[in-house]
């Protein structure tokens, strides 16, 4: 999945994001980027994503106000 393919996004809560979940992560009206759920805690309070582009996963926890959508 490309930034530039046409997809409506829709958020979603950080405890429904399973491994292998394509998202789109934003804060303050800022595109961070897209990129693969990697990981999460069992309280959903922290994802890891391999971002589009990165060689290596990043982690953001729910209080950096990182807004997650899916596409769907």
């Amino acid at each position: 999945m490309k930034l530039s393919e046409p997809h409506s996004w829709r958020r979603v809560s950080w405890n429904a994001l399973p491994p292998g979940q394509w998202v789109r992560l934003s804060r303050d009206g800022q595109l961070l980027g897209c990129g693969v759920v990697d990981g999460t805690t069992p309280d959903g309070s922290i994802i890891w994503v391999v971002m589009d582009g990165w060689a290596e996963r990043r982690m953001f926890h729910r209080d950096d106000f990182v807004k997650v959508e899916i596409a769907g």
